[in-house]
């Protein structure tokens, strides 16, 4: 599989593979529109919008007569239906991928999480995950959990770095480096971050977690700087050429985050994993190339294959 080394590969590779479709919840949504419009008229997937017929009629037309006649519109009379709807077209396997449009995330949430109807299985755990291209570092960077969970629990940890690991691999990318940060590199009994990080060491040592080199607990400089490794005397696995951050808490991986694309001129695409199918799930501060990196990486994905892995313990 070759390797994605920049957002812009993995355009070139769904374009190879125009076979995914995305159902857009509530698509009656102007700033939903601009965003799937891109990728519709690249030829990159299909789209069925679903909300209300005579509105997204109307607001797919004003974008463009092209693109209104190139998407699929579906009737819904309210939002939760809408979601409903969206979701069920995933379980059936008309749509490969799922976005949220117009409606509330708690009920667009909530149609996901349905224990009969959804799209997450039982025991799972939804994550943010963004895939992140910063020009101050040489290779993308896989971030989470900066969106969903505020303080995973230790086992938490362990599901949101098995999807992380998953998803480098489907870019490609077949032993990843994973660094657990915390506050610094030695164990620190005040810190939870501290204690969390270096179990799970323990259990990728012993294989309970596999397919990635995980050390930690790291701070975040000798994670990305070979230079602060050898300053500080570490050694460490990862050699400041970390390609997956797992994260203590949302605060430092939201921080983190918009730190990288604000002050670093950083470009992401983020998705919702743990599911039965790629989710996006937009922010209304991302800009237009984020929402739309971030439906080519969930159509990449659902396009290889968006099997989940057990992540529990052995």
């Amino acid at each position: 599989m070759q390797q994605i080394k920049k957002l812009e590969d993995l355009v070139q590779a769904v374009k190879k593979n125009q076979s995914m479709t995305l159902a857009v919840a509530a698509g009656e949504d102007p700033a939903t529109i601009e965003a799937i419009a891109k990728c519709v008229e690249d030829d990159l997937l299909r789209v069925i919008l679903i909300g209300s017929a005579e509105k997204v009629e109307a607001i797919a037309k004003s974008h463009s007569e092209a693109f209104a006649g190139e998407v699929e519109i579906v009737h819904s009379e309210d939002e939760k239906d809408a979601a409903q709807r969206a979701v069920q077209l995933v379980r059936n396997g008309k749509a490969g991928l799922l976005m949220k449009g117009l409606l509330s995330t708690a009920t667009f949430m909530k149609a996901i999480l349905d224990k009969e109807f959804g799209l997450v299985p039982p025991g799972g755990l939804l994550t943010h995950v963004a895939v992140m291209e910063v020009p101050t570092y040489p290779k993308l960077l896989i971030v989470s959990d900066a969106g969903i969970i505020p303080n995973p629990t230790m086992d938490e940890k362990v599901t949101i770095l098995n999807h992380t690991i998953r998803i480098a691999h489907q870019l490609g990318n077949a032993n990843p480096k994973a660094a657990l940060i915390s506050a610094a590199e030695k164990i620190n009994f005040r810190l939870q971050s501290s204690i969390d990080a270096a179990v799970i060491k323990a259990m990728a040592e012993r294989k309970q977690i596999r397919g990635a080199i995980v050390d930690g607990p790291l701070a975040l400089d000798v994670s990305l700087s070979p230079e602060h490794c050898r300053i500080k005397g570490l050694e460490s696995p990862i050699d400041g050429q970390a390609d997956i951050l797992i994260f203590p808490n949302i605060e430092t991986a939201n921080t983190f985050y918009k730190s990288a694309i604000i002050l670093a001129h950083g470009q992401s695409a983020s998705i919702v994993a743990g599911s039965s199918a790629p989710i996006v799930l937009s922010s209304r501060a991302d800009d237009d190339d984020t929402k739309f990196y971030s439906i080519v990486l969930a159509a990449y994905l659902a396009s290889q294959g968006n099997q989940i892995e057990d992540a529990s313990i052995d």
